[in-house]
């Protein structure tokens, strides 16, 4: 049995149609621009700083050719651009420099003292100036209970030297 005539056309016209998305839809995949790195980069280069000396941020290292932040954003892009994690990068920069590379401690070890010793000194300093206020305002009230028990013969030289006077 033959197909009618115009139901072969609109069929071929179907499969060309498929096709040509077909391959359209693999040429867009395969001619896709650029992975965009700009988020990863900004947030490896605000975790890392700047070894030429400045102690700034590697985001914010602006000496012109540095030795240091040059060469390291450069690593950066590549190393994101081939498919590597933050963290995988990071974490390369701390094996080759240490951890003085890092722009903030981490919350591990003995680090973490780094992150709660501010806020215990802040606190001893409330307690320190609330013990100091509290003792300069005492003396005052504790004046006001009266005189102090005096030695009799104290007061006997007061009598005596006021009747001379």
């Amino acid at each position: 049995m033959r197909w009618p005539e115009s139901l072969g056309n609109i069929h071929m016209k179907k499969i060309a149609a498929t096709g040509i998305l077909l391959m359209l839809s693999v040429l867009s995949l395969w001619a896709q621009t650029p992975k965009d790195i700009s988020k990863e980069y900004r947030e490896a280069s605000e975790r890392l700083i700047c070894q030429c000396g400045c102690n700034e941020q590697l985001s914010v290292c602006s000496m012109q050719n540095c030795g240091s932040a040059t060469p390291m954003r450069a690593e950066i892009r590549k190393r994101l651009l081939a498919g590597e994690t933050v963290d995988a990068i990071v974490d390369s920069f701390v094996s080759r420099f240490g951890k003085k590379v890092l722009s903030a401690p981490t919350m591990k070890g003995f680090d973490i003292t780094a992150w709660i010793m501010p806020f215990v000194i802040f606190c001893l300093g409330t307690l320190v100036v609330s013990w100091i206020v509290v003792r300069m305002v005492r003396p005052a009230s504790a004046a006001e209970k009266g005189p102090a028990a005096t030695d009799p013969r104290i007061e006997r030289e007061l009598r005596d030297f006021e009747e001379e006077s």
